[in-house]
């Protein structure tokens, strides 16, 4: 009995050493392949450095040339070449396209002030050729009237010989006078004439001169400016209540505020808005005094939730500047075929800014648009195109002098502003999209894609156009 348990014993035992040394094995294994696998995960994290540096590189070059041509970094390249294209259709007229760049348009606008300085000179060396002629006609008509007043006295000496002769040499004397004072009071109409009509090129001249030398002078300083107030924040927020999805901003009417001014919100630990990223966004609804105002949350993300201290900016607005509008057409805001100018105007004005030329909807005209006018603001054409003359004439002054311009449906979202009414269409009309349940103000559900995706979602605004 005893033989059989050593027996079983030694069974036990070698099991266990077979075990062991097949653990011992499968571990080295594991760990050789573990060993592998970890000098393949370093060489990929390099690799990925490498090409996430690549990449950072490129968008900083990128954002290089942005600033040199004068956009944001945030545009993309629809949008820069969509100022671009509207830039040389409104300065660069005849441009080759292979040609068109900024450098060529500021080329070419200098070649055209060159040759209005260059028509200015030949007017003026015109006008002295006129003056000289003019002087050399008095000295002949001196010269004329002596050999005849000469001829005279020859003839007075004889008189008492021959009274007829003399009485027809003076009466040839008197007629080639007239003539020539007809001549000369010709000429010097003609010289007044061709003086009147210089001057009046010239001023024509000096005013297109003066308007480019106005807009280049306005575009670098609007360029500095946006330079400027784009890497400043415009404010910040100084209480947030999420509950009642508002929040209190340290702007208000001492700075010009006015009600329905959007502001973006980023970081408080980011200090350059341009290069910040969004998140979220606000309109002001109510002024509470002059360094204080409430707004309603628009937009915002709840895993990283608007914060007491979050710079706010506007690309549209600055601390107590003033933007300067026209405005032109039928303003129709809430297609009821009816006028909606009144309201346009008070928008306007609401917004703090002054109109500085009005077209109405008879096509009558108020005011005058200079270059310091920022907007036109277009609604439809006068119903007759008879009345449409001054609705014409503004749009070509607003190109002339560098003003944006843009259609009533953009300026309302400019100013962040939304008709209170909307009209639904029931019965076979109906469509299922107008009935959704209602939740918190601009906020709405979306489908989740994964458990823990939050079903509430900001409402975006519609970009016209």
């Amino acid at each position: 009995m005893a033989a059989r348990e050593n027996q079983g014993l030694q069974i036990a035992l070698i099991i266990f050493v077979v075990l062991t040394i097949m653990l011992i094995v499968s571990t080295y294994m594991f760990f050789s392949k573990f060993q592998e696998e970890r000098e393949k995960s370093k060489a990929l994290t390099a690799d990925n450095a490498k090409q996430m540096k690549a990449a950072a590189d490129a968008r900083d070059e990128s954002d290089a040339v942005k600033v040199k041509i004068g956009a944001e970094s945030k545009d993309t390249k629809e949008s820069i070449d969509a100022r671009a294209k509207k830039d040389f259709e409104t300065y660069g007229k005849g441009i080759p396209e292979a040609n068109q760049n900024y450098r060529y348009l500021v080329e070419q606008l200098g070649s055209e002030l060159k040759n209005a300085n260059t028509r200015i000179a030949e007017i003026t060396a015109n006008e002295t050729k006129l003056n000289d002629k003019i002087k050399s006609d008095e000295t002949d008509k001196e010269k004329e009237i002596e050999k005849y007043t000469q001829t005279v006295s020859a003839t007075a000496e004889d008189l008492v010989k021959s009274r007829k002769a003399f009485d027809d040499d003076r009466a040839k004397i008197t007629s080639s006078a007239a003539k020539l004072k007809e001549k000369f009071d010709g000429e010097l109409k003609g010289f007044e004439d061709v003086k009147k009509k210089s001057a009046a090129e010239l001023a024509v001249v000096a005013e297109e001169r003066g308007k480019l030398e106005q807009q280049l002078r306005k575009n670098s300083e609007e360029e500095e400016r946006k330079r400027k107030s784009n890497e400043t924040p415009d404010g910040k927020i100084v209480k947030v209540d999420q509950r009642n999805r508002t929040a209190w901003i340290n702007r208000g009417t001492a700075d010009g505020l006015r009600r329905q001014t959007s502001f973006s919100v980023i970081d408080a630990e980011d200090s350059n808005p341009l290069e910040a990223r969004q998140k979220g966004k606000i309109e002001v609804v109510r002024l509470i005094n002059e360094h204080m105002a409430e707004a309603r949350i628009v937009e915002d993300d709840l895993s990283n939730p608007l914060m007491q201290g979050d710079p706010i900016f506007s690309p549209t607005w600055e601390p107590g500047r003033t933007e300067h509008f026209a405005l032109a057409g039928r303003m129709d805001i809430d297609k009821d075929e009816k006028s909606d100018l009144d309201r346009v105007r008070e928008l306007v004005l609401l917004n703090g800014g002054i109109i500085d030329e009005e077209i109405g909807d008879d096509d009558s005209k108020t005011g005058q648009m200079t270059v310091n006018t920022k907007y036109l603001v277009l609604g439809d054409p006068p119903a007759q195109e008879s009345k449409s003359k001054n609705y014409g004439d503004i749009q070509s002054e607003a190109q002339l002098l560098g003003v944006k311009t843009m259609k009533l449906d953009e300026f309302l979202n400019y100013l962040g502003y939304k008709p209170e009414d909307r009209t639904v269409n029931l019965g076979r009309g109906a469509q299922s999209r107008d009935f959704k349940p209602r939740l918190p103000q601009d906020t709405q559900r979306i489908r989740p894609t994964s458990p823990s995706q939050d079903l509430r979602k900001p409402l975006m605004k519609k970009k016209d156009g």
